[in-house]
């Protein structure tokens, strides 16, 4: 009995995915074309709901993203202008890949897309210096 509580309890814990809360970078390349297109995406998951912004670069975002994760499927969208983006994605560790869908009243395009966990990195001694509030004003730490 134990053996298969343990069995079951490891079953549940492998179909939780990993928190995708967090920046992502990546491209996507439209069928039919070989040229490829920045995709920037801030995600904020809250158990299986998505929540939060996409567009081609940080500083260009459409903050209307919705989506779900199953296991290690996730599915978002992202309203821009008329159109929409549709996600359907699979996860890897920090990355994730698979199709993209954009449809607007005109037209209907397809691309494959890759994204990878935007991690930030410092050169060494280039960390950002902790800010502390004073009745002077801000100091550096």
């Amino acid at each position: 009995m134990r053996k298969i509580a343990v069995a079951l309890l490891v079953s549940a814990l492998s179909l939780v995915a990993a928190d995708l809360t967090g920046k992502w970078s990546g491209s996507f390349t439209p069928d039919k074309e070989t040229e490829s297109k920045p995709v920037y995406i801030v995600l904020k998951q809250d158990g299986a709901k998505l929540t939060g912004s996409g567009g081609p670069t940080a500083d260009q975002q459409h903050p209307t993203l919705t989506g779900k994760v199953e296991a290690d499927k996730v599915t978002f969208e992202v309203r821009a202008g008329s159109g929409m983006f549709s996600f359907n994605l699979a996860t890897t560790g920090d990355e994730m890949s698979g199709d993209l869908q954009f449809k607007s009243e005109s037209e209907t395009r397809t691309a494959k897309v890759s994204l990878k966990r935007v991690t930030e990195q410092y050169p060494p001694g280039h960390q950002p210096r902790d800010l502390t509030h004073s009745a002077q004003g801000f100091r550096l730490h």
